[in-house]
């Protein structure tokens, strides 16, 4: 995977309401509402356009304390492609994996949630 890209979370034609456990998304151009997790919502949040995701990655072990896989930060940039919140689509390969397959392996190697973005 190329962890120097520098993803940046889309703003523009968005309604973000945030609440102690996840941060809500309302996308006003699809009219879909989104819902983050506190790991999806701190990737997103961290996609500011000055962190690659080699940096998102050690943000995150910061604030949860512990040593993450990369590929726990690039499934939620994943997540954040595939429902339009990021300004441009980064390319994503999971080197060769599947996704299923980097979720079953993320989620036996850490204790840190999995990202979900769930849409309405």
């Amino acid at each position: 995977m190329k962890s120097s890209q520098i993803p940046v979370a889309r703003k523009e034609g968005l309604v973000v309401q945030e609440t102690a456990e996840e941060v809500l998304v309302y996308d006003l151009i699809s009219n879909k509402a989104h819902c983050l997790n506190k790991t999806a919502a701190f990737v997103w949040k961290s996609c500011d356009g000055n962190n690659s995701i080699s940096e998102i990655t050690k943000l995150f072990e910061n604030e949860v304390g512990s040593v993450v896989p990369e590929d726990l930060i690039w499934l939620a940039i994943d997540q954040l492609n595939d429902k339009s919140l990021l300004e441009s689509e980064a390319t994503i390969t999971y080197g060769g994996n599947t996704r299923r397959e980097v979720i079953k392996k993320i989620g036996l190697a850490t204790v840190v949630a999995l990202p979900i973005v769930a849409s309405l």
